[in-house]
């Protein structure tokens, strides 16, 4: 009976996690969003752009994204083809070794969430990187997630933090329709510039990603703020 009952709860939790393939595995071919990227420095609004991203082919190996970029004046660049593995961390020309560490509790909202955290260890041509996830049960979401990028001579060259808001899932709009997405803090440090911010995500929208704004700073100063929003969407 314990376990029928431990089966059960593990039935009805709904799944939040990021969807693999950078956010495109499980949708056919044909599926986009189109995003608006905007910009402001020192209180000057750059010229927003609008990049469409389709999923031109799909396998169970790789996933192939057509991605077209046009300015405000409407002139498109041409289309350019990324491939990116259906699933895993690791991407074309990469390795990946996956290691479970146990059970784990992270602050969450001010909550201690038990999770099970997971390690994965990504080499390549240009160095490693080491990403470690915490993921909660109920409902199944990323409550935390560092990604440690290394270069070939094991120096640390960027690192990125996302960090659970809530474990109740929000709706934002998607064009027409109302995508329920879950909301994270976000940090990042490369290069000497560091970026923090706040993200929406949602395993409803191909790419995964609804919302975002980031200040970027340097020596402490902000130089410019980045908005990104997905204007439109079509999942097959």
């Amino acid at each position: 009976m314990r376990l029928l009952a431990l089966l059960l709860l593990v039935a009805a939790a709904e799944d939040l996690l990021p969807r693999e393939g950078s956010g495109w595995a499980g949708f056919k071919a044909g599926s986009f969003v189109r995003i608006k990227n905007t910009r402001v420095q020192t209180g000057r609004m750059l010229a927003p752009t609008i990049t469409k991203m389709t999923l031109a082919k799909a396998d169970t190996t790789k996933l192939t994204l057509s991605i077209e970029a046009e300015n405000a004046l409407g002139v498109s660049d041409a289309a350019q083809q990324v491939v990116v593995s259906a699933a895993g961390e690791a991407g074309p020309g990469e390795k990946q070794k996956v290691e479970g560490s146990g059970e784990e509790e992270v602050a969450v909202a001010g909550k201690a969430v038990a999770c099970d955290r997971v390690q994965v260890t990504v080499t390549g041509p240009a160095g490693r990187r080491v990403i470690t996830k915490w993921i909660a049960r109920d409902p199944i979401v990323i409550a935390k997630r560092v990604t440690v990028t290394y270069d070939l001579e094991g120096k640390e060259t960027a690192r990125e933090t996302i960090l659970l808001q809530s474990l109740v899932p929000e709706e934002r709009a998607v064009g027409e329709r109302k995508a329920r997405c879950v909301k994270y803090a976000t940090e990042r440090k490369d290069s000497g510039y560091e970026f923090k911010g706040t993200a929406y995500l949602s395993r409803d929208v191909p790419g995964g990603l609804v919302w975002s704004e980031d200040e970027v700073m340097k020596d402490g100063a902000v130089l410019l703020t980045q908005r990104i929003e997905v204007l439109d969407a079509g999942a097959k």
